[in-house]
């Protein structure tokens, strides 16, 4: 389990809010398998924040989860190069992302993978609403993968196919000129029936 505390938001815990979903999300490359569309919704927004605010934060922050599931899980395979998957990331939080590569990407098994398929993307966003403006937020994440080929999970079992979920949340700040970057993180990741 990675786990890394920069800072901490006083963002809730369940999942709430609207029924607003993004179906929006990267277009799967070569030989990737379709994936499923992401289900994304606002969770909790603590403070003062309009609704227009607060549906933009949504956008902005599933990009950004979006981009980091793109390149650390999608893609062809097999690969090597995970490392553009951070790129939303804060100097700090890339370099601890980069130490767990069993975790928060498919790096320490990539090279011997057929195929992965990304087959569920729930992020639910909370935000941190300060006089208007949006001062954080927390995206908590449920990743669903299918993975073809390889030595097995990341405890170096098996091989063939097999299924795997990485959960958890993703602490985020809005950075200068738009946009949101990971800040801190708290993932698991787990083979599916084991």
């Amino acid at each position: 389990m990675a786990v890394v505390t920069v800072a901490v938001l006083a963002l809730g815990g369940c999942s709430g809010g609207d029924d607003k979903s993004s179906s929006d999300g990267p277009e799967p490359s070569g030989h990737a398998t379709p994936e499923v569309p992401a289900d994304a919704r606002l969770g909790k927004v603590r403070g003062r924040l309009g609704p227009a605010k607060a549906d933009a934060v949504l956008a902005a922050v599933t990009a950004a989860v979006e981009a980091w599931v793109a390149g650390a899980y999608g893609g062809d395979y097999p690969r090597t190069d995970f490392d553009p998957a951070f790129a939303g990331f804060t100097p700090d939080a890339r370099r601890l992302a980069l130490r767990q590569p069993d975790v928060m990407s498919n790096a320490a098994v990539g090279a011997g993978l057929e195929t992965v398929e990304v087959t569920e993307r729930r992020i639910r966003v909370d935000v941190l609403g300060v006089d208007g403006r949006a001062a954080g937020a927390t995206a908590r994440v449920r990743i669903g993968l299918r993975l073809t080929g390889g030595s097995g999970g990341s405890d170096g079992s098996g091989g063939g196919e097999r299924t795997e979920s990485v959960t958890g949340r993703l602490l985020l700040t809005p950075v200068k000129g738009g946009g949101w970057q990971v800040f801190g993180f708290d993932v698991s990741r787990g083979e599916e029936g084991a």
